[in-house]
């Protein structure tokens, strides 16, 4: 059972229903985990304002969900790791990508460099990622990227810690070997 409210369109924020209507018209549903964000207009409309505008930079569809299944495996976000394994499909993982992508394994070298500068960050804020730094270089990432990617941690460490102390109900497809809440 949620710790937070889980708000429906009715009875949510009036500041939170556009955002949250535009949800269902893309996903079909609202998503349990937007709808208990949707409890704050404010973090609600600026997470998704740095999601879009984070969807217009240079790293691939595939890489972002990479980035998100990994991130939400190592903060053990049983909800995004469900929500990613779903939405990840858009960008034609299969289940082995996405079961290799929770361990921090990619298909090729730059995406294990991705995964790896990700890791880094996730565990320490980016303290020490010279060697991390050297192999994404390495693999042909930008600096551009290089931000791109701490910002799609960023991006997950909000909604996997709203995920986590929120204990809200996961209305995706489970993942095999999920984290426990």
């Amino acid at each position: 059972m949620s710790r937070l409210t889980v708000p429906t369109l009715q009875t949510a924020p009036d500041a939170s229903r556009p955002a949250l209507e535009g949800l269902k018209k893309a996903l079909g549903t609202v998503p349990n985990l937007f709808a208990v964000i949707g409890n704050s207009p404010a973090a609600l409309n600026g997470y998704l304002g740095f999601t879009s505008a984070l969807d217009k930079g240079s790293l691939t569809g595939r890489e972002i969900e990479l980035i998100n299944l990994h991130v939400s495996e190592l903060n053990g976000c049983a909800y995004c790791v469900a929500a990613h394994g779903a939405l990840s499909k858009r960008f034609e993982l299969s289940q082995q990508d996405i079961d290799r992508a929770r361990l921090g394994v990619g298909a090729n070298e730059r995406e294990n460099a991705i995964l790896g500068f990700a890791r880094r960050i996730t565990r320490t804020g980016g303290a020490q990622a010279g060697t991390e730094l050297e192999l994404a270089r390495k693999a042909g990432l930008s600096d551009a990227q290089l931000v791109e990617v701490a910002a799609h941690v960023a991006s997950k460490l909000f909604t996997n810690a709203v995920g986590i102390f929120s204990q809200v109900a996961v209305d995706m497809p489970a993942q095999p070997n999920a984290p426990k809440a």
